[in-house]
């Protein structure tokens, strides 16, 4: 049985609950899903930022924090990521569950309307939000982006989704460029806001032993006043390569990087337990090939990995190289995958990549968050998986269908972040 309970609070508004009794805290998870766009990448990933900061109830950090202090250091965090072609706006709060708060305090009702009031009523004025803030937001971001950039092995990952996907919003950055992000103005923001309030969809999970009703009903009453025309959930998939990119770029940096995108011809709603499973195999624990045979036998990298995002169909696989062995790394790496492919797999490498992925799934039961982010990343797939269902598919799958997953790779593009003399 599927513990989630489904609960649609408006149009585009879902509530999900999970009841679990082992937690003294709870959370309530708010994921803001709108298309990704070039135009609309900055502004939407400012406005979460500001927002979390503070409200008209509280409209300054310190009157946030004695309120969150008031429910037993309770806590509001923002964040902002991609989910396939869609950006998502993450707000979530989290604190103690009812059943341990003195007096039979409601703590779940006011965790709910203080969520609601970083949502519908932001500290904004005469059409714009506080230009203080917006700067003092900006300039968080801007450290992030100086941090991916000072992060080689970020920085290489991040030109290898732009370059293999330049053509889809999917290679955009999560907060635009600094250029477009410096251009937001605080109408922009108020722009964006009303228009997040109108289109986007919201996702929300409730996890803990406190009654979900208390915060469905304060969440759905707030979207009564809400005109809402949601748009739909969707991620394109490319399923063939007609031509393979390889890209070089030098840099004065210690290390190279090789970065390698496949295409898998695989995403929802075809099934992807198999082809998770073969990029483990692949790249994905200390067993995996790529550790092995390339990293551990023929001392070819410092690290060696691949990963897998199902939404979009693609793998990558990642590594850290000396500069004269990018070569002899390269055709490694393409040896193993052909490899592979011709069904060369032991059942050692197949028991253990499905005891690693075991292990993790079960793992975000131990907590709050990860119970939530858990069932918040299926947003957009068919039918809502529980961890151990998700356990018993990967525990289903064969060998054959792991390897006619690998026969599906096809390159797309080969990206060189190459140390310069």
């Amino acid at each position: 049985m599927n513990p989630v309970k489904q609960n649609e609070l408006a149009d585009g508004v879902v509530f999900n609950s999970i009841s679990d009794n082992r937690f003294k805290t709870m959370k309530l998870l708010t994921n803001i899903f709108i298309p990704m766009s070039e135009q609309t990448a900055s502004v939407y990933a400012l406005l979460c930022y500001v927002m979390v900061r503070c409200c008209k109830k509280y409209p300054d950090m310190i009157k946030m924090s004695r309120k969150l202090g008031s429910l037993y250091g309770a806590e509001v965090n923002g964040s902002v990521s991609k989910m396939g072609d869609m950006q998502c706006l993450k707000i979530d709060i989290g604190g103690l569950s009812d059943k341990y708060a003195i007096d039979n305090e409601n703590i779940s009702a006011e965790l709910s309307e203080l969520l609601c009031e970083v949502l519908f009523n932001p500290k904004v004025e005469n059409g714009k939000f506080d230009e203080k803030d917006m700067l003092q937001e900006k300039r968080q971001i801007f450290d992030m982006i100086d941090s991916d950039f000072n992060d080689k092995r970020v920085y290489a990952s991040q030109r290898l989704t732009e370059i293999m996907c330049a053509d889809e919003v999917y290679g955009l950055k999560w907060c635009g460029t600094k250029e477009q992000l410096d251009a937001v103005t605080p109408e922009d923001l108020y722009k964006a806001w009303e228009s997040l309030l109108e289109k986007a969809h919201f996702e929300i999970t409730f996890v803990g032993e406190s009654n979900p009703d208390k915060a469905a009903d304060v969440i759905k009453n707030s979207f009564k006043e809400i005109k809402r025309t949601p748009i739909d959930l969707s991620t394109d998939v490319i399923y063939t390569v007609f031509e393979e990119k390889n890209v070089v770029e030098e840099m004065d940096v210690a290390q190279s990087k090789l970065e390698i995108g496949y295409r898998t011809a695989c995403a929802e709603p075809e099934p992807t337990t198999a082809t998770r499973l073969m990029a483990v195999i692949l790249g994905g624990t200390a067993s995996s090939k790529l550790f092995n045979n390339v990293r551990e036998k023929k001392s070819l990298c410092y690290y060696c990995m691949a990963r897998y995002q199902r939404l979009k169909g693609i793998m990558v696989i990642e590594s850290g190289v000396e500069t004269a062995n990018i070569e002899a790394a390269k055709e490694a790496i393409l040896a193993e995958v052909e490899d592979m492919k011709n069904g060369n797999i032991s059942d050692f490498e197949i028991d253990s990549a499905k005891l690693a992925i075991i292990n993790s799934t079960l793992g975000v039961t131990d907590t709050v968050t990860g119970l939530s982010s858990w069932y918040s990343s299926q947003v957009m797939d068919a039918e809502i998986d529980t961890p151990e269902q998700a356990c018993a598919k990967v525990e289903a799958v064969t060998k054959e269908e792991i390897v006619e997953a690998a026969k599906k790779l096809m390159l797309d593009t080969i990206f060189v972040l190459k140390a310069g003399e």
